[in-house]
């Protein structure tokens, strides 16, 4: 089974200066010693094949959602977009409705619409066999997070250029082996709504063994206009209800 090589996941993991989200928070050193039964092969199809369940099944439940996007300069916040709101179920069809006190004052940075419905839907940070095209998986050890010791396989890209471009997943992923379930990433990917950030996704177990995204951060300096921007992004989904 192959080990992760130390230099290629500090380089994949290296954190910009102006960047805060720290991927280890919380958790203990990687046990690189330590095996797992599950293969990196057996990763792309168990896990990617769960992956799917999940996104299925995120269309029985409504939830909350909370989305905030920031702009900074130093430590002040200059510029802000903030929305709270509820996907809920009326006669049967789920509809979201926007809470009263949204909030948009970003000036160096524009979100479309687009940019909006794609943050604030679970399903956009589930992992499918599209996200690991291209990228070659390696198991990396065990870590353990809170009550759990889990399994982490890396996606690297197999070229420079298909870490650009594409569809694709580039990151860190933590697997709770007993499901067979991501229950966290940490990386890059061209699907997310905000450039090229790198984002961490926590998730948690509803319904048992659905384990659906709850806490997404990211916090970076991007290009914009010619210029480095600060944006700062956290979208928190809670109260996932089973459809009545």
């Amino acid at each position: 089974m192959m080990k992760f090589l130390p230099f290629i996941a500090v380089t994949l993991l290296a954190l910009p200066a102006a960047a805060q989200v720290d991927c280890n928070a919380g958790m203990e050193p990687i046990d690189r010693t330590a095996d797992f039964a599950l293969t990196a092969s057996d990763f792309v199809k168990s896990i990617a094949t769960n992956e799917q369940k999940f996104s299925k099944a995120l269309g029985g439940f409504s939830y909350d959602i909370d989305i905030k996007v920031e702009t900074l300069d130093g430590d002040t916040v200059d510029g802000e977009y903030h929305r709270a709101s509820k996907m809920a179920f009326e006669g049967g069809t789920r509809r979201q409705t926007v809470a009263d006190g949204a909030v948009n004052t970003l000036k160096r940075l524009k979100l479309s619409d687009r940019d909006i419905a794609v943050l604030g839907d679970p399903a956009s940070y589930i992992l499918d066999g599209e996200s690991f095209a291209n990228r070659d998986i390696v198991y990396s050890g065990r870590q353990k997070m809170a009550d759990h010791n889990y399994a982490i396989f890396d996606a690297l890209p197999r070229s420079s250029a298909s870490a650009e471009t594409g569809h694709g997943f580039e990151g860190r992923t933590w697997v709770r082996g007993r499901y067979r379930a991501i229950a966290k990433t940490c990386g890059r990917s061209n699907d997310f709504p905000v450039a090229f950030l790198r984002f961490s996704t926590l998730r948690e177990p509803v319904a048992e063994t659905n384990y659906f995204p709850v806490l997404v951060m990211a916090d970076e300096t991007m290009p914009i206009d010619n210029a480095q921007v600060h944006v700062r992004v956290t979208v928190k989904f809670s109260n996932y209800r089973a459809k009545p």
